[in-house]
């Protein structure tokens, strides 16, 4: 068992530990209990005070109020024995009003709920010959039927007061004479019915049935609703309750703050009990640390004395160097320093025993005689006489610094070796590099370049405008990709030609901190471009003497700057200077172009702008127009145009086409030719038949026996067999006539119909099955219906003949349509046959090529013909199952509509 496991040696400290967070956790609750013992008695004592308070208060309003009754009682007896006169009425009313404050009308309302007098004389609330509203005439009626005082409703004046009105009710004997109205402010009870000292101690509020306050006597927001009191105010007892709420006292401590207190200082205790209890436990465990930190370094961690001998040494002595540590202590750290190091680490030894702290590098002695390289790292402790020491290896490390020089002089050697100089400035201007093929073409050494500002010693007087503008551009970025073509001076005052090829020299950051030049001596290549030119202009006596038009327009303006003698016999001998639009060379419209040749640049070049046939606008002969995007002698980007006059060629394949299309319809009537005695058997069955029906209908007419019924069904029957035989005979019409080629969508379905039904005559007559395999939602086609269908015809019918001499059983041809990738169609024609031979296959295509008695070897060269005047392929393969495959692809309506619109 482990120490952490064993749980005796645990128990005391547990203990140890728990026992004072006990104590504090039962002191708290102790304390907390009576606190809040204490602070339930004097809460209690504070209602009791509130109550006492509201209760005096609210006989205070009951005595106010049932004076005003009683006043309004001996004004309602006068008005009833008529000793009252409106002005005794308005004297008197006033007096009261003004002596009673919570007070703000008095009123005579009539038997007939209209006001008769009103106090004081000038309020707007009660007019003299008003109606009472429906509210009010409620609680006038409820005076009246009862014949006591009646208290009604508080509510709201249109000039937003809240008022209470109780009404007297006004008898002479049994005789109702109206009311005595006694109007009171709300507001005003609860702030001049309570005195001032009531209301310094507590917030009063008159509330109704709803809850809803209606006024209160301070607007103040620091209330003790712990200590709050109500009771009903009774009069008027309907619904109306007083309610006080007690201020906070300023400057009073809070409830609890106690509480606040003795939980902190618990808290705090336990805090700081926690944090002794976690700085032991730290302590330990910063010890388990340290411990293991030595012993599970990767690095050498020793402890050596003021003598120089190990007093200590972790593990990584024995990986790094191969020494077991138990076996160091004592052995002098000299004695596995290389020889060639002592010198320098004894003079680090000294300067420890001085008490400085030291860094440094040696060579250290493995146990299998090799040397590792080390960083050491040395405290000094005096007080100890011990010192500290962290060693690291760093063998890799020098052996990249090592690689790094090496590297470094390589790259050094390779500067100082090419012929290209090369040339570094800041972003200042200031020359910060050069290798020294630019000093030798310069003729300066590196320092007298090195820091140097404009104007350099390499500009020429006479150039150094030029040469600024230059600087100027390379530090704004907008150096030309071309570089610059300068003329610089050497030392000795000789010039020569160069180009600077610039680019933005960025460090390891990513930013950049300057501009890199290369820099060429092109005073050679001048040289070698004026003999090009020379050849040049021989390579245009070349040019003149070809029959083709040859010319070179400027890519932006149009503008004619070469043409060659053909060009000019063709369209006048003062073309150069004119623009190609102006002299009507046929050439295609800027859709046509492969890139717009006006937004080309020097980088771009050379393009291909376009390679097709065109038509002269004028002389109605035809081109083949060839053009290019290059640059011209003098940098900028022009078209090149050959045309080929191709009228001839053009001719002739145009009879080419016509004799192809005369071959297409032969064909046509040629295999229909070869069906036509089946096809006669086939008409004969639909024919004989409506020959029987009519006959028969005849018979039974004469006989005079025949019904109507009987007749219908036998002249339906000849109907259907004529329509029958109009069909036959206007798919054979369809399939011969002559017509030019039409391409639409058409579904490939209805093709393999027509086609099959042709087919079908002789497969009966051959004995051989066909079977048609579409799959579902063919996409359209767009094809020429006939075409096709005499392409499909003439396979089928040349997969019947090849298997007419197959057992019976395996006499099956297959016609499969299919889809063919996202745009194509394809449709093969499979047969069982007897195959076709790899040197039969390789002329399978060839005209007048035929491998029957009978045939003329056009059938197959005409129907590739149709599939690739279709954009498809006609392909043969082997059948696995024996036999031979024919399939051709065509293009969906959508594909065909994407190249239209490319085109």
């Amino acid at each position: 068992m482990t120490e952490t496991d064993d749980p005796s040696q645990f128990e005391p400290s547990r203990w140890y530990w728990t026992a004072p967070y006990i104590a504090m956790v039962v002191f708290a609750l102790s304390m907390l209990a009576l606190v809040g013992l204490l602070q339930t008695r004097e809460l209690e004592t504070q209602r009791n005070a509130v109550a006492r308070d509201v209760q005096w208060a609210e006989q205070t309003m009951r005595l106010h109020m049932q004076g005003t009754e009683e006043f309004l009682g001996q004004l309602a007896r006068d008005l009833s024995a008529e000793a009252l006169d409106s002005d005794a009425f308005q004297l008197r009313a006033n007096q009261h009003i003004a002596n009673n404050g919570e007070l703000v009308n008095i009123v005579w309302v009539g038997d007939d709920s209209v006001v008769r007098w009103s106090a004081p004389f000038d309020t707007t609330d009660w007019l003299s010959g008003e109606s009472l509203s429906v509210l009010q005439s409620g609680v006038f009626h409820r005076a009246r039927d009862e014949g006591r005082i009646t208290y009604g409703e508080a509510y709201m004046t249109p000039r937003g007061v809240t008022v209470l009105e109780v009404y007297v009710p006004i008898r002479r004997g049994r005789e109702f004479r109206g009311v005595i109205v006694g109007v009171y402010s709300i507001e005003r009870i609860v702030r001049h019915l309570v005195p001032g000292w009531f209301a310094e101690k507590y917030r009063l509020a008159l509330q109704n049935v709803r809850g809803e306050t209606l006024a209160v006597n301070s607007m103040l927001k620091d209330l003790d609703e712990s200590v709050a009191f109500e009771i009903p105010l009774d009069p008027p007892g309907n619904g109306l309750v007083l309610r006080a709420t007690a201020f906070r006292t300023t400057g009073e401590l809070p409830q609890s703050l106690p509480t606040i207190l003795i939980v902190g200082l618990s808290i705090t205790v336990f805090w700081s009990l926690w944090m002794l209890r976690t700085h032991v436990q730290r302590r330990v465990q910063v010890e388990k640390e340290r411990d293991r930190l030595f012993n599970l370094s990767l690095d050498m961690l020793c402890v050596v004395g003021l003598d120089g001998t190990f007093k200590r040494c972790n593990p990584a002595f024995e990986r790094i160097l191969g020494y077991p540590p138990a076996e160091l202590p004592g052995t002098p750290m000299l004695d596995i320093v290389h020889r060639e190091e002592v010198a320098a680490t004894l003079e680090q030894l000294r300067l420890l025993a001085s008490g400085q702290t030291v860094k440094y590098e040696n060579r250290c002695l493995c146990a299998d005689g090799s040397y590792k390289w080390l960083v050491w790292s040395i405290n000094p402790v005096r007080t100890e006489k011990l010192v500290y020491a962290v060693a690291h290896d760093i063998t890799g490390r020098k052996a990249a610094e090592e690689a790094l020089r090496a590297e470094s002089a390589f790259r050094k050697a390779m500067e100082d070796s090419v012929i290209t100089g090369l040339r570094a400035i800041d972003l200042t201007g200031r020359i910060m590099y050069v290798n020294s093929a630019f000093c030798r073409m310069v003729g300066f050494e590196e320092g007298e370049l090195i820091g140097a500002k404009a104007p350099f010693p390499y500009w020429p007087s006479e150039e150094i405008e030029t040469c600024s503008r230059n600087l100027e551009l390379t530090l704004a970025g907008r150096a030309p990709a071309s570089g610059f073509e300068m003329r610089i001076r050497r030392k000795n005052g000789e010039r020569l030609d160069a180009r600077f090829y610039l680019s933005p020299l960025i460090d390891l950051a990513g930013h950049q901190t300057g501009w890199m030049a290369s820099v060429t001596d092109i005073t050679e290549p001048k040289r070698v471009r004026a003999a090009l030119e020379a050849a040049h202009e021989r390579f245009e006596a070349v040019l003149d003497g070809l029959d083709a038009a040859v010319f070179v327009s400027d890519a932006r303006t149009d503008e004619i700057l070469f043409a060659n003698r053909a060009f000019k016999a063709i369209h006048g001998f003062d073309a150069v200077g004119r623009t190609v639009r102006g002299v009507a060379v046929p050439q295609p419209e800027r859709g046509d172009y492969r890139v717009d040749p006006r937004s080309l640049t020097v980088g771009d070049l050379p393009r291909e702008l376009f390679d097709g046939e065109l038509q002269h606008p004028l002389s109605g002969r035809w081109y083949h127009v060839r053009e290019h995007a290059t640059r011209w002698v003098d940098g900028r980007v022009v078209r090149m145009g050959i045309a080929t006059d191709i009228t001839d060629r053009k001719q002739t394949a145009e009879i080419s086409r016509q004799q192809e299309e005369r071959l297409e319809r032969t064909a046509r009537l040629i295999t229909m030719g070869e069906m036509a005695s089946t096809l006669a058997h086939e008409l004969n069955q639909p024919l004989a038949a409506i020959a029987n029906y009519c006959a028969g209908c005849v018979t039974r007419m004469q006989s005079g026996s025949s019904k109507p019924e009987d007749l219908l069904a036998a002249m339906q029957k000849a109907s259907f067999q004529a329509e029958r035989a109009g069909k036959i005979i206007r798919r054979i019409r369809e399939f011969v006539r002559k017509s030019e080629p039409r391409r639409s969508a058409v579904h490939i379905s209805d093709v393999l119909d027509d086609a099959i039904g042709f087919a079908e005559i002789d497969s009966r007559r051959l004995g051989i099955r066909l079977e048609v395999e579409v799959a579902p939602d063919l996409p359209a086609v767009f094809a020429d219906r006939i075409m096709i269908e005499q392409v499909v015809l003439n396979l089928v019918r040349n997969g019947l003949e090849a298997m007419k001499d197959v057992l019976p059983e395996e006499r099956t041809l297959v016609v499969r349509a299919r889809d063919f990738g996202p745009h194509s169609v394809e449709v093969a024609v499979i047969d069982r046959g007897h195959g076709i031979s790899d040197e039969d296959r390789a002329k399978l295509f060839t005209p007048f090529y035929t491998t029957k008695a009978e045939g003329m070897g056009m059938g197959l060269n005409i129907c590739r013909s149709i599939i690739e005047f279709h954009d498809g392929r006609l392909i043969v393969d082997v059948n696995p199952e024996g036999g031979t495959i024919f399939s051709f692809t065509l293009p969906t309506e959508a594909a065909s509509e994407r190249v239209a619109r490319r085109a």
